[in-house]
């Protein structure tokens, strides 16, 4: 058993990292699809706009190649993106010659961007002999990185077709399964969010499964993918992604709505604050995270719940052939964005409501019938640790040790600390995460820090609350993840900026 998670621990950390870095290269399609939207004839109607947005679809897989490059590289260095750029053009020229036939779309934009991140972070520093010194260091990246993209073409020619078989199988099983492959698919996408790797599974489904063609002036391409398919305008597209619509909009803002009454008298004015800005970005933005993780540790039968109404939520939007699309997230912003392109989008009403009040009568139900610990109901224990200083400066006396601080503090017992008159939030999250020895890496996604660290047990998730995180996850070996919400990258570049 040892042995097998001295074997995981990595594993697992390589996927989460792939998790974090799959978000950059997401992040690009928002303005993509509000571009191709746009342009339109039932919109604006301009065909260059309309052109530009689906430029960026139908190049996402050296997209991703660059992002998830950049999300591997150690200091996010554009070094590796551009190594990450030439292995690609190895990589597609090779197989063109080698056999037309293969393509391997955006997960060869990804094994190639894992690929040139990994090679940086080991060569980035390379000393060569002095009458090579210039192709040393960075500059050697791109160079190992190609002949690397070389071998992976090579290797692709003889692996790959069997692959893609398995993959398309897959797919189509996923596809063509209707309600059976969709209640799995939403199902799993909530329960695998407390790992960090739904992004995994969503670029399976949303950029690899599934293809339509489309054809423009002669030129025939080929469209993979749930998202970029709906985009592309393929009427089958849409079902993987319409389900979410009723949980983001409507379910989970009625949940914090269900917290908020069930809330102990004396805490409903600063907890229903809190959960209301959470419920607001919800409905508008898609994003859940900080919801979610509001009642996932405290009350995990709550998330079961949760999920098992997600899947229910993508067969019940399929039935009532329901298809709607996203660039970002399931909220109002995308489904004003997509409704054009849709199909019985008014059926989100309706069922979004139903689901409202399905999620406020459950959780309601639940919290207390079952006396779940969710924000609000802690016990008082936990709310003053995570109110009161968590270690006092060397000199104070017993009276002055005893007074609550004037604000909270998420100083933790470790000899690397800010000075404790340092109260930027940079330094309060350091004090929370063990200081500043304590951070190999740090780095962010849409709504969590992840990052590695000496030793996780010096990572403070009371004192982390404190400071705003919503919850903390500790996967072992290291790897550390505190979840925050939309502010998640700012607080990031603030903390690296206070390390350097």
């Amino acid at each position: 058993m040892t042995k097998l998670k001295t074997f995981l621990a990595p594993v697992g950390r390589g996927l989460v990292k792939l998790g974090k870095a799959l978000m950059l290269p997401i992040a690009v399609l928002p303005i993509a699809g509000l571009l191709l939207r746009l342009g339109q004839p039932d919109l604006l109607n301009i065909a260059f706009m309309a052109a530009a947005g689906q430029a960026v679809f139908s190049n996402l897989p050296i997209i991703f190649a660059l992002g998830v490059a950049i999300g591997f590289a150690e200091e996010n260095h554009g070094a590796a993106a551009l190594a990450a750029y030439v292995g690609y053009v190895i990589l597609t020229s090779s197989l063109k010659v080698l056999d037309p036939s293969i393509d391997m779309g955006v997960l060869g934009g990804i094994i190639i961007g894992v690929t040139a991140g990994l090679l940086y972070n080991k060569y980035k520093n390379i000393r060569l002999p002095s009458y090579l010194a210039f192709f040393g260091g960075r500059r050697f990246v791109p160079i190992v990185t190609g002949a690397a993209s070389l071998l992976i073409a090579g290797a692709a020619y003889f692996v790959w077709p069997p692959i893609a078989r398995v993959i398309a199988a897959f797919g189509d099983w996923t596809i063509t399964s209707g309600n059976i492959g969709l209640f799995f698919y939403g199902f799993a996408n909530r329960l695998l969010i407390p790992l960090g790797l739904h992004h995994i599974l969503n670029n399976l489904v949303w950029f690899q499964f599934g293809e339509f063609e489309v054809v423009k002036e002669g030129v025939a391409t080929i469209m993979r993918g749930d998202l970029t398919r709906f985009f592309a305008g393929d009427p089958m597209a849409g079902p993987f992604m319409a389900g979410f619509f009723p949980i983001m909009m409507f379910g989970l803002p009625a949940a914090c709505l269900a917290m908020i009454s069930a809330a102990k008298t004396a805490r409903k004015k600063a907890i229903g604050g809190l959960l209301l800005s959470m419920a607001l970005t919800s409905f508008l933005t898609g994003i859940t995270e900080p919801i979610e993780f509001s009642f996932m540790f405290l009350a995990f039968p709550l998330y079961v719940l949760h999920s098992l109404l997600t899947g229910l939520s993508m067969v019940i939007m399929n039935v009532l052939e329901v298809k709607l699309g996203f660039t970002f997230s399931a909220g109002l912003f995308d489904y004003l964005l997509s409704y054009g392109l849709g199909k019985n989008g008014l059926w989100l009403l309706p069922v979004g409501a139903v689901y409202g009040l399905l999620y406020y009568v459950l959780f309601k139900w639940a919290i207390v019938k079952f006396n779940l610990q969710t924000p609000g109901r802690e016990p008082e224990e936990f709310n003053q640790e995570a109110d009161m200083p968590l270690s006092v400066p060397a000199g104070k006396d017993e009276k002055e040790q005893a007074a609550p601080a004037a604000e909270p503090s998420c100083q933790a017992q470790t000899s690397s600390v800010p000075a404790p008159d340092d109260h930027s939030r940079a330094a309060e999250y350091l004090r929370g995460l063990g200081g500043k020895d304590n951070i190999k890496t740090i780095d962010a996604c849409a709504t969590r820090l992840r990052l590695e660290v000496a030793d996780d047990s010096v990572v403070n998730a009371p004192a982390l609350k404190a400071c705003g995180a919503r919850g903390v996850i500790k996967a072992g070996g290291g790897a550390v993840q505190v979840i925050i919400g939309p502010e998640a990258d700012l607080i990031s570049d603030e903390i690296k900026k206070y390390l350097k």
